[in-house]
């Protein structure tokens, strides 16, 4: 049970993300180019750390962390823009939004990985 509730943050982190990406309408563009794309990097950086960290705590190594989370957030990513193309009427599928989120999600796997083995380290 205590290892299903380590995931928790990470289950409320997806659920926050189909609101942002499936519910919420879209807003106005913003001033900032690419600040879309920022949004999306950062928010599956932080999806990917936090389904990483578990893992990364009880040891598992980087290579075997990496297939299986970014396997997950492939997926999302890719479901969270057919979802935007499908099922909203105020936001669009974009081959360049789904770049963001993988590069995001590498960003997280590795941050979990190398910020617990850091850690470690110095303890």
């Amino acid at each position: 049970m205590s290892r299903l509730i380590a995931y928790l943050p990470a289950a409320l982190w997806w659920l926050a993300s189909v609101y942002l990406l499936l519910l919420k309408p879209a807003g106005t563009p913003s001033g900032i180019p690419y600040f879309d794309k920022i949004g999306h990097f950062c928010l599956f950086a932080l999806g990917a750390l936090l389904l990483a960290l578990p893992r990364a705590w009880r040891g598992q190594p980087l290579r075997q962390l990496m297939p299986a989370v970014l396997g997950l957030c492939l997926l999302w990513a890719v479901g969270s823009e057919l979802g935007q193309a499908l099922l909203t009427t105020t936001r669009s599928a974009e081959v360049m939004d789904a770049v963001a989120d993988m590069a995001g999600a590498l960003t997280g796997v590795m941050l979990a990985a190398h910020g617990i083995a850091l850690w470690r380290a110095r303890v």
